[in-house]
């Protein structure tokens, strides 16, 4: 991956960091700890804590799984490929930053058809990822296992578990 794609991705992964806290820290004031936070919709406090400690994981995962990437490239698969000359790995990344990105304002403003779809992109670019670990010639365990975890995040409790809370609670409030 080039150096200009590199500094995209480390600008695009402040934004996602940047929207978070705009919009979770500041613009939603609440005193309770992150568990409770309104954006939970409800959810069970249980559950939660579980989607935390895989949230958590998820984090982990991907800087394991991106950083070993960058240092050494895959090779092998989905991810050592070019689309319209550009470097896959470089599009599915940016695409899931930005995505990822999006979902708070799109939540936050009550945006019920993007909400959804960003976490639908966010998920499927995890896929890619995870796809991608396992379609190198010589897989890194580390790399498959770190995105793994980043997709029971992102894929199940985001996209079906999250999603599935928040269409009830803006459709039936």
């Amino acid at each position: 991956m080039e150096i200009n794609q590199i500094i995209i991705l480390a600008f695009l992964g402040l934004t996602v960091l940047v929207s978070y806290y705009v919009v979770l820290g500041k613009w939603i004031k609440t005193t309770s700890n992150y568990s409770n936070h309104p954006f939970w919709f409800g959810l069970d406090k249980n559950l939660v804590n579980i989607l935390i400690i895989f949230q958590i994981l998820a984090v982990i995962g991907f800087l394991v799984g991106v950083g070993s990437w960058l240092k050494n490239p895959p090779i092998g698969g989905i991810m050592s490929k070019q689309l319209f000359g550009i470097d896959v790995l470089f599009l599915t990344i940016a695409v899931f930053f930005i995505s990822a990105a999006l979902w708070p304002f799109t939540t936050y403003y009550k945006k019920l058809i993007l909400t959804v779809l960003v976490l639908i992109i966010t998920a499927i670019s995890c896929i890619l990822l995870l796809a991608g670990s396992v379609e190198e010639t010589k897989p890194r365990w580390y790399i498959f296992l770190g995105f793994l975890f980043l997709c029971i995040t992102t894929v199940l409790g985001d996209g079906v578990i999250w999603n599935a809370k928040y269409i009830i609670s803006r459709i039936y409030g």
